[in-house]
């Protein structure tokens, strides 16, 4: 499941009233359309506690560091110089045995005999950019191994989710032998005993959540499988599929670094599918970045260049929300192989043709997206009580399936409580369901299972599948159960704020230590500070569509402050010159060669009015 196009890297709060420190309304990420689409919700600041001064004295000395900076690395967990080295510096040294993952060796084994056989095997993935990403990859590597190796990606709008009986049927009449499910896979149990009554074996990889008894395949790949003590971290599917292609390589004595050329499709998969950006994550995802700036693959480098990243230095911001929602966007809207012949082509016209209709698929999807997003507002306006209600349930004939779940994402941002969009199609509702904090989604759904056809996903984002006529009781039972497990203080958004420093502490040295804590993403997130009691030196203006531009001033030092969407605050911050506490992301700003330092503002008070509004974690 992605959360490609809607879930930034970031809180941003901004204010509904005219009056800083007022009413509140919660968005993620930084697009303008996003924050337009906000409404009212509450929303508290929280500062970190600040780490034991001996500690931080003792590794800024080790490791020549500043204090601030140690300060902000013990804060995330970093408190030791070696653990400092290795989060600053990290190589690829420091991935895990493979092996240590349980189903592995009999996994290799298995495809092992398979290419000694000559068999035909047949990757089977997902159609999000994870799943697209973990079968090209996947693909790419058995065929550089020789393997008569083909791939398959249902169809969302024919077949839904998972492991088919269409797909299978494909398979069998092709003569596979042997059946590699790629981010999908873990709850087919049904699926994988039709591929067996077919002459095919079945050999899971997946990262998704177990439900129950695991199905009988010939090995399971997945590191959240019961009795499985992999210490890698929570690997998106691609990052499964990596770790199986390597393991793969290791068992049939081949040169295992070969398949770092393919840490571009890693970085892709995983920084779009929202898992924690630490331990293996945070290494594939960081040199998969490098990878994509100098890859030889012709599809991603049209696809850079239609969606004007070429020349730039990329992060995974640009993965979350400039490709990622292109490679998504034929997935969204039917046929995902598109995607999947764009990333493993060595051909540059057939990779020039397919990016460039990847990218208006995309404009497609996004006229449709805010089409469902209307109509799932007037539903809300009507049966929604934000008092009383603590989940969200819509469901409608006519949506197109894919693309509810960008909306529940962005019916999240306004809400804040767990929300499923569920699009019906004769007879059979297909859903898709995001959540908050403090909310697991797949918990939720095991209580209502006997009222679902399917379900599976993460803690913060799953998929489901659902007879018409249960829908009704469905809903009852679902707003129960989050009104039972959320309690007012799940219900409230809250911005982590990582530290109180002066814009004294803002120079050079300083953002170039903080470039080193990239990639940048869920349980390493963008450093954000708090600096309080700062003058507006420089009128506030409107730029662009709907920012805010001034510069403000504390203790004889000065910065440029730009705010993405927060246009609304520029004539009360005129209107009233009062001291502020402003929360941002202190970085550099790069305009026609000149690089300069600027604070990206995401929340403001006047600093009369947030001395209680915020507190200390």
């Amino acid at each position: 499941m992605s959360l490609a196009e809607t879930d930034g890297p970031y809180t941003l709060s901004i204010c509904k009233d005219t009056i800083p420190g007022k009413g509140r309304i919660v968005c993620k990420g930084t697009n303008e359309a996003d924050v337009k689409t906000a409404t009212a919700v509450q929303n508290r600041w929280i500062v970190s506690a600040v780490p034991a001064g001996d500690l931080v004295e003792k590794i800024a000395a080790e490791s020549g560091l500043s204090k601030t900076i140690t300060s902000l690395l013990i804060s995330r967990g970093v408190d030791s110089a070696e653990a400092v080295k290795d989060f600053l510096h990290p190589t690829l040294d420091q991935l895990e045995d493979p092996f240590t993952m349980k189903g592995m060796q009999a996994g290799v084994e298995r495809v092992g005999e398979a290419l000694r056989a000559n068999e035909k095997i047949t990757v089977y993935g997902d159609y999000d950019v994870d799943g697209i990403t973990a079968t090209s990859l996947l693909y790419l590597a058995l065929n550089r191994l020789g393997a008569q190796v083909s791939f398959y990606l249902p169809n969302r709008l024919v077949e839904g989710y998972g492991l088919s009986h269409q797909g299978i049927d494909k398979a069998a009449e092709a003569g596979c032998k042997l059946i590699v499910t790629v981010d999908t896979g873990i709850t087919a149990n049904e699926e994988v005993e039709y591929a067996r009554s077919k002459g095919i074996e079945v050999l899971i990889t997946d990262h998704h959540e177990a439900a129950g008894e695991l199905p009988k395949a010939v090995s399971i790949v997945n590191p959240k499988q019961p009795e499985c003590n992999y210490e890698g971290g929570e690997l998106s599917g691609v990052g499964v599929a990596f770790k199986f292609a390597q393991g793969l390589y290791q068992s049939l004595g081949q040169d295992a670094s070969e398949l770092y050329e393919h840490l571009d499709l890693v970085a892709l998969g995983t920084s779009a599918d929202i898992v924690p950006l630490v331990k293996e994550n945070r290494i594939l995802t960081k040199f998969g970045i490098r990878e994509i700036t100098r890859t030889n693959k012709p599809g991603l480098k049209s696809l850079e260049f239609v969606s004007g990243l070429i020349g730039k230095e990329l992060n995974a911001s640009h993965i979350v929300f400039v490709l990622a929602p292109r490679i998504n966007a034929v997935g969204r809207l039917g046929d995902a192989s598109m995607a999947i012949r764009l990333l493993t082509t060595r051909d540059d016209r057939i990779a020039s043709e397919i990016a460039h209709t990847l990218d208006e698929e995309n404009r497609r999807r996004k006229e449709i997206d805010g089409e469902t997003l209307n109509q799932a507002l007037a539903q809300i306006d009507g049966q929604i009580d934000d008092d009383e209600d603590s989940a969200i349930v819509l469901a409608s004939e006519g949506w197109h399936q894919g693309v509810i779940g960008i909306v529940a994402s962005r019916l999240v941002e306004r809400h804040h409580v767990p929300t499923i969009m569920i699009a019906i199609d004769k007879g059979i509702g297909r859903g898709s369901a995001r959540s908050i904090p403090g909310f697991h989604l797949c918990e939720a759904l095991k209580e209502c299972e006997d009222l679902l056809m399917r379900y599976g996903g993460h803690k913060y984002a799953a998929g489901l599948s659902i007879a018409q006529e249960n829908i009704p009781e469905f809903v009852e039972r679902f707003k129960a159960v989050s009104k039972r497990k959320l309690n007012s203080e799940d219900l409230a958004p809250k911005t982590f704020i990582d530290m109180e420093i002066e814009l004294s502490d803002i120079n050079e040295d300083f953002l170039n230590s903080l470039e080193d804590f990239e990639p940048f993403g869920p349980k390493n997130l963008r450093p954000l500070f708090i600096t309080r009691n700062c003058d507006v030196s420089r009128q506030p203006m409107l730029v662009g569509r709907n920012h805010i531009r001034m510069r403000v001033s504390k203790g004889g030092v000065s910065h440029d402050v730009i705010g993405f969407g927060l246009g609304r605050f520029v004539e009360p911050l005129r209107a009233n010159s009062s001291p502020l506490d402003i929360v941002y992301v202190a970085e550099f700003n790069v305009w026609n060669g000149v690089k300069r330092i600027q604070l990206q503002l995401k929340d403001v008070r006047y600093t009369s009015e947030s001395l209680d509004s915020g507190y200390v974690a």
